[in-house]
């Protein structure tokens, strides 16, 4: 199942990731509008919005300042304790609830239904296999009013991946300089990735840490038949949240899908 490298990156090591998530805040005010955006144009600009794999909250306290009521789900406490202190500091309290729990078992963790609306953010999926993502949206969809709206974006597309791919790519966050060296096999449609930190001092970059992704990667078409299989079907593409331009086969996934 994959299972070891999420624990290994987003509970053993949470810290790490944490420090990238927090530098995305920075636009994570523009992301949850475009995102809205969407929501109102398919009849959603107010209500219920279940947020899966939420992170440290940085869309579901945004949502909630433009009025929208958000649970999000996560299965680390690192990231779902930062999320609660946002709220806070954004004054969403009431407007928002993170859950702890495992995304697999979202049926029991979650307590409530009646949702209009489902998002998924920032390649929150392939994370098992093909099988527990079609369950994960399939029990969404049971907890999800009748034409509730998905929304998957930011998130990263094979045909896209491929299409630039580079065995080695090196990223910049302020003072985090993070190495990242990428195995594809085309099979499996799974990229291995091992993400190496170092801290950056002056010339100098000190080494920190290093974590391991597993991920299955899904082309458009892909995502169209699993969404099927768990009542969703799929009704725009977009290439970014930014211009909400229609999107093209091999720009990354942001879609929308609506449940049948």
């Amino acid at each position: 199942m994959h299972s070891d490298w999420t624990k290994g990156f987003f509970i053993d090591k949470a810290h790490l990731f944490l420090r990238i998530m927090n530098l995305h805040w920075e636009v994570a005010e523009a992301e949850a509008k475009g995102i809205a955006k969407i929501l109102s144009k398919h009849g959603v600009s107010k209500g219920k919005i279940l947020d899966l794999m939420c992170g440290n909250g940085r869309i579901a306290v945004n949502l909630a300042k433009l009025g929208y009521e958000v649970v999000g789900i996560d299965f680390s406490s690192l990231y779902i304790e930062d999320a609660k202190r946002k709220a806070r500091d954004h004054n969403v309290e009431k407007n928002t609830r993170f859950v702890l729990g495992d995304i697999r078992e979202l049926d029991s963790v979650v307590n409530e239904s009646g949702f209009d609306a489902v998002i998924n953010v920032w390649t929150s999926i392939g994370y098992y296999d093909e099988k527990t993502d079609e369950e994960m949206f399939s029990k969404a969809a049971e907890l999800s009013k009748d034409n509730a709206i998905l929304v998957i974006v930011n998130t990263a597309s094979r045909d896209s991946i491929l299409r630039t791919f580079m065995p080695r790519s090196i990223s910049c966050w302020e003072d985090l300089v993070v190495i990242e060296d990428h195995e594809f096999n085309k099979f499996t449609s799974r990229m291995k990735s091992i993400w190496i930190f170092y801290e950056r001092r002056g010339e100098d970059l000190i080494y920190i840490d290093k974590l391991e992704l597993n991920l299955r990667l899904y082309s458009i078409h892909e995502l169209y038949n699993l969404l099927k299989k768990a009542s969703w079907e799929i009704i725009e593409t977009y290439k970014s949240l930014r211009t909400l331009e229609q999107g093209g086969p091999t720009d990354p996934i942001n879609i929308v899908a609506k449940k049948i």
